[in-house]
Protein backbone atom coordinates (compact mmCIF):
# COMPACT_ATOMS: atom_id res chain seq x y z
CA UNK A 1 0.00 0.00 0.00
CA UNK A 2 1.26 3.50 -0.85
CA UNK A 3 2.54 4.99 2.39
CA UNK A 4 1.21 8.42 1.44
CA UNK A 5 -2.30 7.00 1.84
CA UNK A 6 -1.68 6.97 5.59
CA UNK A 7 -1.59 10.79 5.67
CA UNK A 8 -5.03 12.09 6.63
CA UNK A 9 -6.49 14.02 3.73
CA UNK A 10 -9.88 15.40 2.85
CA UNK A 11 -11.95 14.54 -0.20
CA UNK A 12 -11.19 17.97 -1.63
CA UNK A 13 -8.48 17.64 -4.28
CA UNK A 14 -7.03 21.05 -3.42
CA UNK A 15 -6.77 20.00 0.21
CA UNK A 16 -5.02 16.78 -0.81
CA UNK A 17 -2.58 18.78 -2.92
CA UNK A 18 -1.83 21.07 0.03
CA UNK A 19 -1.14 18.11 2.34
CA UNK A 20 1.13 16.46 -0.18
CA UNK A 21 2.88 19.77 -0.82
CA UNK A 22 3.52 20.30 2.90
CA UNK A 23 4.85 16.76 3.23
CA UNK A 24 7.17 17.26 0.27
CA UNK A 25 8.47 20.47 1.79
CA UNK A 26 9.26 18.60 4.98
CA UNK A 27 10.96 15.91 2.94
CA UNK A 28 12.92 18.50 0.96
CA UNK A 29 14.25 20.22 4.10
CA UNK A 30 15.03 16.84 5.66
CA UNK A 31 16.93 15.61 2.62
CA UNK A 32 18.92 18.77 1.96
CA UNK A 33 19.89 19.11 5.64
CA UNK A 34 20.80 15.42 5.76
CA UNK A 35 23.14 15.61 2.76
CA UNK A 36 25.22 18.18 4.63
CA UNK A 37 24.88 16.64 8.09
CA UNK A 38 25.58 12.94 7.35
CA UNK A 39 29.39 13.28 6.85
CA UNK A 40 29.61 15.24 10.11
CA UNK A 41 27.46 12.73 12.01
CA UNK A 42 29.77 9.93 10.87
CA UNK A 43 32.88 11.91 11.80
CA UNK A 44 31.56 13.02 15.21
CA UNK A 45 30.36 9.51 16.09
CA UNK A 46 33.61 7.79 15.11
CA UNK A 47 35.87 10.34 16.84
CA UNK A 48 33.52 10.34 19.83
CA UNK A 49 33.89 6.57 20.14
CA UNK A 50 37.70 6.90 20.09
CA UNK A 51 37.64 9.63 22.74
CA UNK A 52 35.28 7.72 25.04
CA UNK A 53 37.30 4.51 24.77
CA UNK A 54 40.71 6.13 25.05
CA UNK A 55 41.14 6.32 28.84
CA UNK A 56 39.53 3.00 29.85
CA UNK A 57 40.59 0.84 26.89
CA UNK A 58 42.98 2.33 24.32
CA UNK A 59 45.51 4.02 26.61
CA UNK A 60 46.13 0.88 28.75
CA UNK A 61 46.69 -1.12 25.53
CA UNK A 62 49.16 1.37 24.05
CA UNK A 63 51.01 2.36 27.26
CA UNK A 64 50.59 -0.57 29.69
CA UNK A 65 53.94 0.09 31.36
CA UNK A 66 52.99 3.70 32.12
CA UNK A 67 49.36 3.78 33.23
CA UNK A 68 49.61 0.98 35.83
CA UNK A 69 52.30 0.60 38.47
CA UNK A 70 52.29 -3.16 38.73
CA UNK A 71 50.20 -6.33 38.67
CA UNK A 72 47.14 -6.59 40.91
CA UNK A 73 48.76 -9.39 42.93
CA UNK A 74 51.48 -7.16 44.35
CA UNK A 75 49.43 -4.03 45.00
CA UNK A 76 48.72 -4.96 48.62
CA UNK A 77 52.44 -5.37 49.24
CA UNK A 78 53.18 -2.03 47.59
CA UNK A 79 50.58 -0.28 49.73
CA UNK A 80 52.69 -0.98 52.80
CA UNK A 81 55.44 1.17 51.31
CA UNK A 82 55.39 4.91 52.02
CA UNK A 83 54.93 7.19 49.04
CA UNK A 84 57.34 10.11 48.73
CA UNK A 85 55.87 13.56 49.24
CA UNK A 86 54.06 15.52 46.54
CA UNK A 87 56.69 18.27 46.49
CA UNK A 88 59.42 15.64 46.24
CA UNK A 89 57.70 14.28 43.17
CA UNK A 90 57.46 17.76 41.66
CA UNK A 91 61.19 18.25 42.29
CA UNK A 92 61.91 14.80 40.80
CA UNK A 93 60.15 15.68 37.54
CA UNK A 94 61.75 19.13 37.42
CA UNK A 95 65.23 17.62 37.77
CA UNK A 96 64.54 14.99 35.11
CA UNK A 97 63.31 17.63 32.66
CA UNK A 98 65.43 20.75 33.35
CA UNK A 99 64.25 22.45 30.14
CA UNK A 100 60.58 21.98 30.98
CA UNK A 101 58.10 23.66 33.32
CA UNK A 102 55.99 21.45 35.60
CA UNK A 103 52.44 22.76 35.35
CA UNK A 104 50.16 20.20 36.97
CA UNK A 105 49.82 16.95 38.86
CA UNK A 106 46.82 14.63 39.05
CA UNK A 107 45.91 12.89 42.30
CA UNK A 108 45.57 9.15 41.46
CA UNK A 109 42.21 7.49 41.95
CA UNK A 110 43.73 4.09 42.89
CA UNK A 111 46.88 2.93 44.67
CA UNK A 112 47.91 1.06 41.53
CA UNK A 113 47.88 4.24 39.44
CA UNK A 114 50.96 6.41 38.93
CA UNK A 115 50.92 10.13 39.61
CA UNK A 116 50.54 12.02 36.33
CA UNK A 117 52.40 15.27 35.83
CA UNK A 118 51.83 17.77 33.05
CA UNK A 119 55.01 19.37 31.75
CA UNK A 120 55.48 22.10 29.16
CA UNK A 121 58.71 21.65 27.22
CA UNK A 122 59.68 23.26 23.92
CA UNK A 123 56.04 24.05 23.21
CA UNK A 124 54.89 20.46 23.74
CA UNK A 125 52.60 19.18 26.49
CA UNK A 126 54.31 16.15 28.03
CA UNK A 127 52.53 13.81 30.46
CA UNK A 128 55.07 12.31 32.86
CA UNK A 129 54.23 9.20 34.90
CA UNK A 130 55.79 8.80 38.36
CA UNK A 131 55.86 5.80 40.70
CA UNK A 132 55.37 7.53 44.08
CA UNK A 133 56.44 4.46 46.05
CA UNK A 134 59.80 3.90 44.36
CA UNK A 135 60.35 7.56 43.54
CA UNK A 136 60.98 6.73 39.88
CA UNK A 137 59.87 8.24 36.59
CA UNK A 138 58.21 5.57 34.48
CA UNK A 139 58.22 7.54 31.24
CA UNK A 140 56.40 10.27 29.36
CA UNK A 141 54.17 10.76 26.35
CA UNK A 142 53.47 13.81 24.23
CA UNK A 143 49.80 14.60 24.86
CA UNK A 144 49.66 16.64 21.65
CA UNK A 145 50.50 13.56 19.54
CA UNK A 146 48.20 10.96 21.08
CA UNK A 147 45.28 9.30 19.32
CA UNK A 148 42.98 11.14 21.74
CA UNK A 149 44.42 14.53 20.77
CA UNK A 150 43.98 13.74 17.07
CA UNK A 151 40.39 12.56 17.55
CA UNK A 152 39.59 15.57 19.75
CA UNK A 153 41.03 17.98 17.20
CA UNK A 154 39.06 16.42 14.35
CA UNK A 155 35.94 16.29 16.53
CA UNK A 156 36.17 19.99 17.29
CA UNK A 157 37.73 21.64 14.23
CA UNK A 158 38.28 19.05 11.45
CA UNK A 159 41.95 20.11 11.76
CA UNK A 160 40.89 23.38 10.06
CA UNK A 161 40.85 25.71 13.04
CA UNK A 162 38.06 28.28 13.30
CA UNK A 163 36.81 27.49 9.79
CA UNK A 164 36.34 23.83 10.65
CA UNK A 165 34.68 24.79 13.92
CA UNK A 166 32.22 26.90 11.92
CA UNK A 167 31.42 24.02 9.58
CA UNK A 168 30.67 21.76 12.54
CA UNK A 169 28.53 24.45 14.21
CA UNK A 170 26.56 24.79 10.96
CA UNK A 171 26.06 21.01 10.86
CA UNK A 172 24.74 21.11 14.43
CA UNK A 173 22.17 23.74 13.46
CA UNK A 174 21.11 21.77 10.39
CA UNK A 175 20.80 18.67 12.59
CA UNK A 176 18.08 20.46 14.56
CA UNK A 177 16.20 21.03 11.28
CA UNK A 178 16.82 17.39 10.38
CA UNK A 179 15.36 16.19 13.69
CA UNK A 180 12.31 18.51 13.56
CA UNK A 181 11.39 17.58 9.99
CA UNK A 182 12.08 13.90 10.63
CA UNK A 183 9.69 13.85 13.58
CA UNK A 184 6.97 15.61 11.59
CA UNK A 185 7.38 13.22 8.66
CA UNK A 186 7.21 10.27 11.05
CA UNK A 187 4.04 11.66 12.59
CA UNK A 188 2.43 12.18 9.19
CA UNK A 189 3.10 8.59 8.16
CA UNK A 190 2.74 6.74 11.46
CA UNK A 191 0.26 8.49 13.72
CA UNK A 192 -2.40 5.87 12.96
CA UNK A 193 0.01 3.02 13.72
CA UNK A 194 1.03 3.27 17.41
CA UNK A 195 2.26 -0.32 17.28
CA UNK A 196 5.04 0.87 14.99
CA UNK A 197 6.82 2.25 18.05
CA UNK A 198 7.58 -1.32 19.13
CA UNK A 199 8.86 -2.73 15.85
CA UNK A 200 9.29 -1.64 12.24
CA UNK A 201 7.17 -3.01 9.42
CA UNK A 202 8.56 -6.32 8.20
CA UNK A 203 8.60 -7.90 4.75
CA UNK A 204 9.89 -4.83 2.95
CA UNK A 205 12.77 -4.93 0.52
CA UNK A 206 15.15 -2.53 -1.13
CA UNK A 207 14.78 1.18 -0.46
CA UNK A 208 11.55 0.64 1.49
CA UNK A 209 13.39 -1.57 3.97
CA UNK A 210 16.16 1.02 4.44
CA UNK A 211 13.51 3.71 4.94
CA UNK A 212 11.72 1.62 7.56
CA UNK A 213 14.81 1.07 9.68
CA UNK A 214 15.95 4.68 9.19
CA UNK A 215 12.57 5.98 10.41
CA UNK A 216 12.24 3.52 13.30
CA UNK A 217 15.79 4.06 14.64
CA UNK A 218 15.73 7.80 14.01
CA UNK A 219 12.60 8.21 16.11
CA UNK A 220 14.25 6.70 19.19
CA UNK A 221 17.53 8.55 18.64
CA UNK A 222 15.93 11.98 18.22
CA UNK A 223 15.95 13.10 21.85
CA UNK A 224 19.44 11.74 22.53
CA UNK A 225 20.85 13.29 19.36
CA UNK A 226 19.24 16.63 20.25
CA UNK A 227 20.96 16.52 23.68
CA UNK A 228 24.28 15.66 22.03
CA UNK A 229 23.86 18.59 19.63
CA UNK A 230 22.94 21.18 22.26
CA UNK A 231 25.70 20.15 24.68
CA UNK A 232 28.20 20.03 21.79
CA UNK A 233 27.12 23.47 20.60
CA UNK A 234 28.27 24.87 23.93
CA UNK A 235 31.87 24.27 22.80
CA UNK A 236 31.55 25.91 19.38
CA UNK A 237 33.28 29.16 18.54
CA UNK A 238 30.22 31.34 17.91
CA UNK A 239 27.10 29.98 19.62
CA UNK A 240 29.18 28.61 22.49
CA UNK A 241 32.07 30.97 23.18
CA UNK A 242 30.56 34.23 21.91
CA UNK A 243 27.02 33.80 23.25
CA UNK A 244 26.19 31.10 25.79
CA UNK A 245 29.53 30.62 27.54
CA UNK A 246 30.25 34.35 27.67
CA UNK A 247 26.98 34.99 29.52
CA UNK A 248 27.43 32.09 31.91
CA UNK A 249 31.06 32.54 32.93
CA UNK A 250 31.95 33.04 36.54
CA UNK A 251 32.20 36.84 36.96
CA UNK A 252 35.67 38.26 37.50
CA UNK A 253 34.10 40.77 39.88
CA UNK A 254 33.97 38.12 42.60
CA UNK A 255 37.73 38.61 43.06
CA UNK A 256 37.02 41.67 45.15
CA UNK A 257 40.27 43.41 46.04
CA UNK A 258 42.34 40.60 44.51
CA UNK A 259 44.64 41.31 41.53
CA UNK A 260 43.71 39.38 38.37
CA UNK A 261 45.85 38.25 35.48
CA UNK A 262 45.42 39.05 31.78
CA UNK A 263 45.21 35.27 31.27
CA UNK A 264 42.02 33.30 31.79
CA UNK A 265 41.42 29.80 33.13
CA UNK A 266 41.35 28.32 29.61
CA UNK A 267 45.13 28.85 29.53
CA UNK A 268 45.38 25.95 32.01
CA UNK A 269 44.03 23.48 29.42
CA UNK A 270 46.82 21.40 27.86
CA UNK A 271 46.48 21.70 24.09
CA UNK A 272 43.09 20.66 22.73
CA UNK A 273 42.09 18.76 25.88
CA UNK A 274 39.47 20.51 27.99
CA UNK A 275 40.02 20.21 31.76
CA UNK A 276 38.83 23.50 33.26
CA UNK A 277 35.11 23.77 34.11
CA UNK A 278 33.14 25.29 31.22
CA UNK A 279 31.94 28.35 33.15
CA UNK A 280 35.47 29.21 34.38
CA UNK A 281 37.34 29.11 31.07
CA UNK A 282 36.74 32.78 30.21
CA UNK A 283 37.26 34.01 33.78
CA UNK A 284 40.62 35.74 34.49
CA UNK A 285 43.03 34.03 36.86
CA UNK A 286 43.70 35.67 40.24
CA UNK A 287 47.28 36.62 41.03
CA UNK A 288 49.56 35.98 43.99
CA UNK A 289 51.66 38.60 45.73
CA UNK A 290 49.17 40.72 47.64
CA UNK A 291 47.90 40.33 51.18
CA UNK A 292 44.34 39.82 49.90
CA UNK A 293 42.33 36.66 50.47
CA UNK A 294 40.76 34.62 53.22
CA UNK A 295 42.74 32.58 55.77
CA UNK A 296 43.93 29.31 54.29
CA UNK A 297 47.16 27.48 55.01
CA UNK A 298 48.27 28.40 58.56
CA UNK A 299 50.91 31.10 58.88
CA UNK A 300 54.40 29.73 59.31
CA UNK A 301 53.66 26.69 57.13
CA UNK A 302 55.72 26.41 53.95
CA UNK A 303 53.40 26.84 50.97
CA UNK A 304 54.17 24.09 48.45
CA UNK A 305 52.50 21.11 46.80
CA UNK A 306 52.42 19.18 50.10
CA UNK A 307 50.66 21.85 52.15
CA UNK A 308 48.28 22.88 49.36
CA UNK A 309 47.14 19.30 48.70
CA UNK A 310 46.79 18.67 52.42
CA UNK A 311 44.69 21.83 52.79
CA UNK A 312 42.45 20.89 49.82
CA UNK A 313 41.88 17.38 51.19
CA UNK A 314 41.22 18.64 54.70
CA UNK A 315 38.55 20.89 53.20
CA UNK A 316 36.59 18.21 51.38
CA UNK A 317 38.37 17.67 48.06
CA UNK A 318 39.33 14.12 47.13
CA UNK A 319 40.56 13.57 43.57
CA UNK A 320 41.62 16.69 41.72
CA UNK A 321 44.25 18.28 39.52
CA UNK A 322 46.68 20.65 41.18
CA UNK A 323 47.82 23.39 38.79
CA UNK A 324 51.17 24.72 39.96
CA UNK A 325 52.29 28.36 39.73
CA UNK A 326 54.65 28.80 36.78
CA UNK A 327 55.19 32.56 37.14
CA UNK A 328 55.96 34.90 40.07
CA UNK A 329 52.31 36.02 40.06
CA UNK A 330 50.92 32.52 39.55
CA UNK A 331 48.65 30.70 42.02
CA UNK A 332 48.02 27.15 43.18
CA UNK A 333 44.70 25.94 41.74
CA UNK A 334 43.09 22.66 42.83
CA UNK A 335 40.38 21.79 40.28
CA UNK A 336 37.91 18.91 40.49
CA UNK A 337 35.54 18.83 37.49
CA UNK A 338 33.23 16.27 35.93
CA UNK A 339 34.18 17.34 32.43
CA UNK A 340 37.80 16.28 32.93
CA UNK A 341 36.66 12.85 34.13
CA UNK A 342 38.46 13.15 37.46
CA UNK A 343 35.19 13.07 39.40
CA UNK A 344 31.71 11.83 38.50
CA UNK A 345 29.59 13.85 40.92
CA UNK A 346 28.73 17.30 39.48
CA UNK A 347 27.88 18.54 42.97
CA UNK A 348 31.58 18.12 43.83
CA UNK A 349 32.77 20.47 41.06
CA UNK A 350 35.19 22.91 42.63
CA UNK A 351 38.10 25.24 41.88
CA UNK A 352 40.22 26.35 44.85
CA UNK A 353 42.79 29.17 44.33
CA UNK A 354 45.58 29.81 46.85
CA UNK A 355 48.26 32.48 46.93
CA UNK A 356 51.66 30.83 46.38
CA UNK A 357 53.32 33.06 49.00
CA UNK A 358 50.80 33.49 51.80
CA UNK A 359 48.68 30.36 51.32
CA UNK A 360 45.54 32.51 51.56
CA UNK A 361 42.39 31.44 49.71
CA UNK A 362 41.88 33.85 46.82
CA UNK A 363 38.76 32.11 45.50
CA UNK A 364 36.78 28.95 46.17
CA UNK A 365 34.26 28.33 43.37
CA UNK A 366 31.90 25.37 43.71
CA UNK A 367 28.78 23.99 42.10
CA UNK A 368 26.52 26.22 44.21
CA UNK A 369 28.10 29.32 42.62
CA UNK A 370 27.46 28.09 39.06
CA UNK A 371 24.76 29.66 36.90
CA UNK A 372 21.78 27.49 35.96
CA UNK A 373 23.20 26.68 32.53
CA UNK A 374 26.66 26.03 34.00
CA UNK A 375 25.07 23.52 36.38
CA UNK A 376 23.36 21.86 33.42
CA UNK A 377 26.73 21.67 31.65
CA UNK A 378 28.33 20.10 34.74
CA UNK A 379 25.77 17.30 34.42
CA UNK A 380 25.55 17.20 30.64
CA UNK A 381 29.21 17.16 29.60
CA UNK A 382 30.21 13.96 31.46
CA UNK A 383 27.00 12.36 30.21
CA UNK A 384 27.87 13.46 26.66
CA UNK A 385 31.40 12.04 27.03
CA UNK A 386 30.38 8.75 28.66
CA UNK A 387 32.16 9.44 31.96
CA UNK A 388 29.43 8.38 34.39
CA UNK A 389 30.72 4.87 34.77
CA UNK A 390 30.63 1.82 32.52
CA UNK A 391 26.85 1.92 32.01
CA UNK A 392 26.99 5.46 30.64
CA UNK A 393 29.95 4.50 28.46
CA UNK A 394 28.23 1.44 26.97
CA UNK A 395 24.99 3.34 26.31
CA UNK A 396 26.88 6.16 24.59
CA UNK A 397 28.81 3.72 22.43
CA UNK A 398 25.56 2.04 21.35
CA UNK A 399 24.03 5.44 20.63
CA UNK A 400 27.01 6.41 18.48
CA UNK A 401 26.68 3.16 16.55
CA UNK A 402 22.96 3.85 16.17
CA UNK A 403 23.67 7.33 14.78
CA UNK A 404 26.13 5.81 12.31
CA UNK A 405 23.48 3.27 11.27
CA UNK A 406 20.77 5.91 10.77
CA UNK A 407 23.19 8.09 8.78
CA UNK A 408 24.25 5.23 6.53
CA UNK A 409 20.62 4.20 5.98
CA UNK A 410 19.71 7.78 5.07
CA UNK A 411 22.53 7.97 2.52
CA UNK A 412 21.58 4.60 0.98
CA UNK A 413 17.95 5.74 0.68
CA UNK A 414 19.06 8.88 -1.13
CA UNK A 415 21.42 6.95 -3.40
CA UNK A 416 18.78 4.43 -4.34
CA UNK A 417 16.43 7.29 -5.23
CA UNK A 418 18.80 8.51 -7.93
CA UNK A 419 17.27 8.03 -11.40
CA UNK A 420 18.81 5.31 -13.56
CA UNK A 421 21.00 6.38 -16.51
CA UNK A 422 20.93 10.05 -15.47
CA UNK A 423 23.45 12.47 -14.05
CA UNK A 424 23.80 12.56 -10.27
CA UNK A 425 21.33 15.01 -8.75
CA UNK A 426 20.27 16.17 -5.29
CA UNK A 427 17.08 14.17 -5.73
CA UNK A 428 15.09 16.60 -3.59
CA UNK A 429 11.32 16.14 -3.99
CA UNK A 430 9.22 18.83 -5.59
CA UNK A 431 7.34 21.12 -3.22
CA UNK A 432 4.79 22.35 -5.73
CA UNK A 433 1.14 22.21 -4.81
CA UNK A 434 1.41 23.33 -1.18
CA UNK A 435 1.62 26.67 0.63
CA UNK A 436 5.10 28.16 0.44
CA UNK A 437 5.16 29.76 3.89
CA UNK A 438 3.51 27.00 5.86
CA UNK A 439 6.68 25.35 7.18
CA UNK A 440 9.12 28.24 7.07
CA UNK A 441 8.98 28.40 10.89
CA UNK A 442 11.17 25.29 11.19
CA UNK A 443 14.35 26.77 9.63
CA UNK A 444 13.42 30.19 11.02
CA UNK A 445 13.37 29.00 14.64
CA UNK A 446 16.51 26.88 14.20
CA UNK A 447 18.25 29.83 12.51
CA UNK A 448 17.35 32.12 15.41
CA UNK A 449 18.64 29.55 17.91
CA UNK A 450 21.92 29.07 16.00
CA UNK A 451 22.80 32.43 14.38
CA UNK A 452 25.46 30.93 12.09
CA UNK A 453 22.76 28.69 10.63
CA UNK A 454 20.46 31.69 10.22
CA UNK A 455 23.14 33.59 8.30
CA UNK A 456 23.86 30.55 6.11
CA UNK A 457 20.15 30.08 5.33
CA UNK A 458 19.80 33.78 4.50
CA UNK A 459 22.77 33.64 2.12
CA UNK A 460 21.38 30.46 0.53
CA UNK A 461 17.97 32.12 0.06
CA UNK A 462 19.54 35.21 -1.55
CA UNK A 463 21.60 33.08 -3.92
CA UNK A 464 18.62 31.01 -5.02
CA UNK A 465 16.60 34.19 -5.60
CA UNK A 466 19.43 35.64 -7.70
CA UNK A 467 19.79 32.41 -9.69
CA UNK A 468 16.07 32.24 -10.37
CA UNK A 469 15.96 35.88 -11.41
CA UNK A 470 18.95 35.40 -13.71
CA UNK A 471 17.32 32.38 -15.36
CA UNK A 472 14.08 34.22 -16.17
CA UNK A 473 13.64 35.21 -19.82
CA UNK A 474 14.23 38.88 -20.58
Amino acid sequence: MNTLSKIPVTDNSAGSSDVKGRYNRLWRWHLLAGLYVIPFMLMLSLTGIIMMLYKPVIEPLIYPELVRLQSQESISEQQTMAAIGWQQQVDLVSQAYPDGVVRQLLIPSHNADPVRFLLKQNGANLEVFVDPYKGEILGAINKDNTLYALADNIHGTLLLGAFGDGLIELSAGLTLILLATGLMMWWARRKRQPGYLMKPESGLKGRASWREWHTFSGFYLTVVLALFVVSGLSWTGIWGAKMVQAWNSFPAGVFSGIPVSDQNHASLNPGVEEQVPWNLELTPLPESGSMAGEPGIPEGTLVNADSVIRYAMDNGMTRFRLNLPTKPEGVYIAIAATMSGDITDPLADRALHLDQYTGKVLSDVGYDEYSLLAKAMAWGIPLHMGRWGNTNLIINLLLCLGIIGVSVAGFVMWWKRQPVNRRLSLGAPSSKGGPRAGLIWIPLLCGLFVPLLGVALLVFWMLTKAIRKGSEPA
